[in-house]
């Protein structure tokens, strides 16, 4: 159990507050770097999903076990996805959202961002919009501590694979946080602490994972489909058409191969 805290609080809180660190000093000027490590990261994830959890899945269950797993993961992400939607939805008004554009879809919070800048509002608005960022990606981080859970409860090699592929997933996001934090006049101290802040729930979801991996070897199995799906997710709807969006360029798409390639690497490395 202490390692799985140990290395979901890297993870999680390490990941983020380094993207709030970064967010803080270079803001939304990195936005094509941002591209570049989102691109990275979606690659890890799609190595370390085809190559080691769904594998790993099937060996200690069965095909309607793993497939059950990957559409439990992917329909939990998708039910945050549809939550974190509304209530943006009731904040900036319906009118609003359908007006904004595709890459402000796929930030869940940028349309209200946008709309507190065009108008011109306070500073403790555009923190707001902060604050709800910062809960829409701690719910996101979930699932991502249930990935590290159980797969530390299979084997501890995995579950530190999934931790450094999360962890780089987590930059991105922390400087997500910390651009309108900083934006909205926040001291450099307490936006980094508020954005590793959302980094928690990955603790509590690798807490999870790992009691529900403990039950049985076909829990276990569930597990690492569930999370399978829900990191598959992830990348396939959320950020591979957020960087072709950020960056309409081929060099994205060499990063996520040069990630898929470091996947492999690590799962190698770590002797999984």
């Amino acid at each position: 159990m202490q390692n799985v805290v140990g290395i979901s609080v890297i993870a999680g809180v390490m990941g983020t507050g380094l993207g709030g660190l970064i967010g803080v000093f270079f803001g939304k000027q990195s936005l094509k770097s941002m591209s570049y490590v989102l691109s990275f990261a979606g690659g890890i994830m799609v190595s370390i999903v085809c190559f080691d959890l769904i594998p790993e899945s099937l060996e200690l269950s069965n095909i309607w076990g793993t497939m059950l797993g990957i559409s439990i993961g992917v329909g939990m992400v998708f039910l945050l996805n549809t939550l974190i939607d509304w209530i943006t939805t009731r904040m900036i008004g319906k009118s609003h959202m359908e007006e904004h554009d595709a890459i402000e879809e796929l930030h869940h919070q940028d349309p209200l961002m946008a709309k507190l800048a065009e108008a011109g509002q306070s500073n403790i608005r555009m923190i707001k919009a902060g604050i709800i960022m910062l809960c829409a990606i701690a719910l996101h981080n979930l699932p991502e501590g249930m990935a590290i859970g159980s797969g530390t409860t299979h084997d501890a090699a995995l579950g530190i694979v999934l931790a450094i592929m999360i962890a780089i997933h987590n930059i991105p996001e922390g400087m997500a946080i910390a651009v309108p934090l900083c934006a909205g006049g926040m001291g450099f101290g307490k936006t980094i602490f508020l954005t590793a802040l959302s980094g928690v729930p990955t603790l509590f979801g690798a807490v999870l994972g790992y009691w529900i991996g403990n039950i049985s070897d076909y829990f276990i199995a569930l597990s690492l489909a569930g999370a399978g799906g829900a990191m598959l997710y992830v990348t396939y709807c959320e950020i591979m058409p957020q960087v072709i969006l950020m960056n309409k360029g081929r060099t994205p798409a060499i990063f996520t191969l040069v990630g898929l390639m470091a996947g492999l690497l690590l799962i190698q490395v770590l002797g999984h």
